[in-house]
């Protein structure tokens, strides 16, 4: 309270209590008695005095809650509170279309919708799909939806397989550019000659300057789902990305992408089994330095599938015009490795060529070419004994 009410207290009480004290502060002859000092402790208080505090609190809160009740209509009934929707109800209209990336989370996905305005906010498609068994389904691939779809027909059309857009195509591990552009070619109606073109200038695609000057090897072999839109530098760019992507998370460091793939690619063409991929590898170090009964000193390779990518076959075999020829990739007439990758390797072969196992080989040759089953030696005359066997087993196929 203020210096002002508690005067007012005080000029009420005080009226009181003189009222009270003039019947009895006479003195029995009739004589006024002399005045007396008051307190405000004076224990004969006014019942006034003692509950006029709580009445002002009383009016006070009185007062408070009558005006915030009106104040609330007024707001309620002026001002538009809702709660902001999260979720378009849909169907949707129009179309719209997004791509979801290898490896993508439910999270990611649900950005590239938010993006290109299929659903209104992240969450309630990230809840769905958290609680859907199938949703990690979804494989990478461009998708065909509408604008302003709720989240369960987003989910919904994202595991239907008539929802993709554009042309789905796989290269397998160990293809050629050329056999490459022939299948790239057929699934999506691109020309060949659009693919050749595009390789002319390869540093534009993504892949590095290489001793080569050729792109082949650079490339990642997989599903790739095409856009109808696409023209061949887009999909050869896709790849070539691909393979960059691939190779770094492997930590390979650039000065070292160019040997590590020509020694993949090499595997790729030499060897049927996974098993043997790292051995062929080991097989070519230690040609290359010498090891065993080599003395020290390097060995060519001599090793057909050079010498057919050469000469544009799909087979390994060889001629002896062909195995005498000057080409770079001829590994009968040039030391060391050939000057390129001979096809395009995948990640199999890529971490045998980065993690060889141990051993003394400095021979192999597949000794039935049905069931690809290879024979590797560390000495000429226990791989002489291969040879014979291969010799055995291809008469008996005349």
């Amino acid at each position: 309270m203020t210096n002002d009410d508690e005067s007012l207290l005080d000029e009420l009480a005080g009226a009181h209590d003189g009222d009270h004290h003039d019947e009895h502060d006479q003195h029995e002859d009739g004589h006024a008695a002399p005045a007396r000092g008051r307190r405000r402790g004076d224990r004969h208080r006014s019942p006034l005095r003692a509950i006029l505090p709580v009445l002002l609190v009383v009016v006070v809160l009185l007062g408070a809650g009558i005006g915030g009740v009106y104040g609330y209509r007024w707001v309620t009934g002026n001002v538009s509170v809702q709660k902001e929707e999260t979720d378009y109800p849909g169907p949707g209209t129009g179309e719209a279309t997004i791509v979801v990336h290898d490896g993508d989370s439910g999270g990611d996905i649900a950005k590239s919708l938010v993006e290109a305005d299929v659903i209104k906010s992240t969450g309630p498609f990230t809840t769905q799909f958290a609680n859907s068994p199938d949703a990690s389904s979804i494989s990478p691939g461009t998708y065909r939806l509408k604008k302003q779809m709720s989240s369960s027909d987003a989910l919904k059309l994202l595991l239907d397989p008539s929802s993709r857009a554009g042309t789905r195509v796989t290269i397998p591990e160990g293809m050629r550019m050329s056999a490459m552009f022939e299948k790239l070619s057929s699934s999506t109606g691109i020309p060949v000659a659009d693919f050749e073109a595009a390789i002319k200038d390869y540093t534009a695609l993504g892949v590095p300057a290489n001793p080569a000057n050729s792109p082949e090897g650079y490339f990642w072999p997989g599903t790739y789902d095409v856009p109808e839109d696409a023209t061949a530098a887009d999909v050869l760019t896709m790849m070539a990305g691909r393979m960059q992507d691939e190779l770094a998370k492997r930590g390979v460091k650039p000065e070292d992408e160019h040997r590590v793939l020509t020694l993949a690619s090499i595997a790729e063409k030499e060897a049927r089994s996974s098993d043997d991929y790292g051995k062929v590898v080991r097989t070519i170090d230690n040609r290359l330095a010498g090891v065993g009964e080599a003395g020290g000193n390097p060995m060519r390779l001599q090793l057909d599938s050079t010498v057919a990518y050469a000469s544009g076959k799909n087979t390994i075999s060889t001629t002896p015009e062909e195995r005498a020829s000057d080409s770079p990739y001829n590994t009968y007439v040039h030391d060391g490795l050939p000057i390129g990758p001979i096809s395009n390797p995948g990640g199999a072969t890529i971490d045998a060529a980065l993690n060889p196992p141990d051993g003394p080989w400095l021979y192999w040759v597949t000794v039935n070419t049905d069931t690809g089953e290879t024979k590797f030696a560390a000495t000429k005359t226990e791989h002489d004994a291969n040879v014979r066997e291969w010799q055995e087993w291809a008469k008996t196929k005349g």
